[in-house]
């Protein structure tokens, strides 16, 4: 998420397009308090609401931890896991050196 002062979008809009060009949302603040977010027009939108959006953005920009996208999304995990993968949408995101790391650890 990205944040952007109301003063900025005054004498940049550009920062607003950008954002929703990179399939952002944004933070609108005035005087550093949140007045209003900002989202860009997306099909997801369509299919699945702004709050389900929302969640859904959060948790892919790690902002939402996968327990906490299971409950705003009213699901369990295994209903979550499902969905994320029917959004192709990663739920868990390891690299090999991790997991080649928690092997060795594990004596396995």
């Amino acid at each position: 998420m990205k944040t952007i002062g109301i003063k900025s979008l005054q004498t940049n809009p550009s920062l607003l397009t950008h954002a929703f060009e990179k399939g952002e949302y944004s933070l609108i603040t005035k005087h550093g308090t949140p007045i209003g977010i900002a989202v860009g027009f997306d099909s997801l939108i369509l299919d699945e609401g702004l709050k389900n959006y929302l969640a859904l953005k959060a948790f892919e920009n790690g902002d939402l931890s996968f327990s906490q996208l299971a409950n705003s999304l009213g699901k369990n995990k295994s209903e979550t896991m499902l969905f994320l993968g029917s959004l192709n949408i990663t739920f868990a995101d390891y690299s090999l050196q991790e997991e080649e790391e928690t092997i060795r650890l594990l004596n396995l």
